[in-house]
């Protein structure tokens, strides 16, 4: 990992009617890093991740990416920015209509100008790599939670983003798919991929992530490495990963 920022949330607010949920977010994504952004149910972790790609709009502060603020740009040149940072949803997103095979070629269609054979070559091998070989003419409906997020990370990097973003990826797994979106986040790493990921499933955080923020109440009140946290129990993130309220 290097030290080059990628990103920088400054000073986030954001409210929805009168539910306050940031209060003043600030936090850096490091070039190589996975950080894993963990917090409460309800502490709008996913709203700071639909912000990083235009889909919600802070009301007060700063995202830097490229020397641009993400915040004030215009839903034209947000493409762009979404072409370089990658969302995996949480239910994978994918087009029911369309096979495996065309919901991963259809980014390439839309953004790239590689011919078709070009195309199934780029799919072939990146379902392979994803365990997901010979699934190419099978719908959506048809595959496993499991399977279908695998797919639907698959098509999230299948463009070669700079940053992908994983909202809560083992969400509603069992421990074998746990274990391969693990295995996938960590070989992603490998290749250099920057990374955010939200999660409440902490045994995944710990396996892959290089540092933690943790949100609490508007405001990240941690930002490091899990080594750091002492056996305090007053410390917000020591509490939080063994399941105990944290207060400040």
């Amino acid at each position: 990992m290097t030290n080059k920022e990628l990103i920088r949330v400054q000073n986030y607010k954001k409210s929805f009617g009168d539910k306050t949920v940031h209060r003043g977010v600030s936090f850096s994504l490091y070039k190589g890093e996975c950080l894993g952004l963990i917090g409460g149910s309800g502490s709008g972790k996913s709203v700071i991740l639909r912000s990083l790609i235009g889909l919600e709009k802070p009301d007060e502060g700063e995202i830097i990416f490229q020397s641009q603020n993400i915040a004030a740009l215009p839903e034209n040149d947000l493409l762009e920015v979404r072409k370089k940072i990658a969302y995996v949803f949480q239910g994978g997103a994918l087009f029911d209509s369309l096979s495996v095979y065309e919901n991963l070629a259809y980014p390439l269609r839309e953004h790239t100008k590689l011919a078709e054979n070009e195309i199934a070559q780029k799919i072939t091998s990146l379902l392979a790599e994803f365990g997901l070989q010979g699934n190419e003419h099978v719908m959506p409906a048809e595959l496993s939670g499991g399977m279908q997020k695998r797919v639907g990370l698959a098509r999230a990097i299948i463009m070669n983003p700079d940053v992908v973003l994983y909202d809560e990826p083992t969400a509603g797994l069992d421990p074998y798919n746990t274990i391969r979106i693990q295995e996938m986040i960590l070989e992603l790493k490998k290749k250099g991929v920057t990374s955010i990921l939200v999660t409440h499933d902490m045994p995944t955080a710990t396996a892959v992530c290089d540092r933690m923020a943790l949100l609490v109440k508007g405001k990240i009140v941690f930002e490091g490495n899990l080594t750091e946290i002492k056996n305090d129990e007053d410390d917000p993130v020591f509490r939080f990963v063994n399941g105990k309220e944290v207060s400040k």
